[in-house]
């Protein structure tokens, strides 16, 4: 009797010390950290913008009285020598047709960007002035097409936010340089670090006049990038809208770095072949020589 007693004892010490070295256990181990509003802009931006790719995009505007205004382009993006290299040539409408963008991402200066006229058979550079300018009538910007680096802005808020039922990082941000806005603010999600919404805001505004939603359902997620093929731009102040919808995505993709130029755009290649870039390219190659 005696022994069992003991035994009894001994079996409830022994429960009691398990369950204070477990509770000590979790105590003492380390919880995993948060990452800081840097580190998330930067993960975010890389996995949107570090991809090579070429798309055929459609952006439809609707203005303040409902009317509705598309334009069709072609477009490719690719990461040279770790720049971003992007054109897109418009099919339609008619009007517009074969005008074209170049934005190169210069290093350790922003981005310089430039605009083919057909009309004039030239090119034209975009000023940093014009860089928060509609880009062919429509809510996107110029400012839009460029790569995003987490260096270019400084994170002053991280919060969380639901964004459509999604767990997401709030940052608010303002830009290390002049752009058309005074701050931002990017909405990550947390579960995989997708950007899901960017507001812009104009000094001393409590509201945002540009508001840039992508949703889940229309991401491409592919070789650890997540890629929208479908974003909405609100622009408040003006009472319109734009919806982009990207089609035939192919992500990195065989692409001559020799489109990315200035003088091969100025002899109007179709960007949907490799034949015309090249000829191109050796055009503009020989008439340099």
């Amino acid at each position: 009797m005696h022994e069992r007693r003991e035994w009894a004892r001994y079996v409830k010490s022994a429960a009691a010390l398990t369950g204070l070295v477990a509770a000590l256990s979790v105590a003492a181990s380390p919880t995993r950290a948060e990452p800081s509003g840097e580190e998330i802009l930067d993960r975010a931006f890389r996995q949107r913008y570090d991809v090579d790719m070429t798309a055929d995009i459609e952006l439809a505007m609707r203005d303040r009285a409902g009317r509705e205004h598309r334009r069709k382009f072609a477009a490719a993006s690719k990461q040279i020598d770790g720049r971003l290299h992007s054109v897109g040539k418009i099919d339609w409408p008619e009007y517009l047709r074969d005008m074209a963008i170049l934005t190169i991402e210069a290093e350790g200066r922003g981005h310089d960007a430039f605009v083919y006229m057909p009309s004039l058979g030239r090119v034209r550079r975009i000023s940093s002035a014009q860089k928060g300018d509609a880009f062919f009538g429509t809510d996107v910007t110029y400012e839009d097409l460029e790569r995003r680096r987490a260096s270019d802005f400084r994170v002053e808020e991280v919060g969380g936010a639901e964004i459509a039922g999604e767990a997401a990082w709030r940052l608010r941000a303002v830009p290390a340089s002049a752009l058309s806005y005074a701050r931002a603010e990017f909405f990550v999600a947390k579960a995989d670090f997708a950007l899901l919404e960017m507001r812009y805001f104009r000094e001393s505004e409590a509201e945002p006049y540009r508001v840039v939603t992508a949703e889940r359902e229309h991401m491409l997620v592919e070789g650890g990038h997540i890629v929208p093929t479908h974003f909405v731009v609100e622009n408040r102040r003006r009472h319109t809208r734009t919806e982009a919808t990207f089609r035939n995505v192919a992500v990195n993709p065989e692409i001559d770095d020799r489109l990315f130029s200035v003088s091969v755009l100025e002899r109007n290649p179709n960007l949907r072949s490799r034949r015309s870039v090249a000829e191109a390219a050796e055009a503009a190659a020989a008439g340099a020589r």
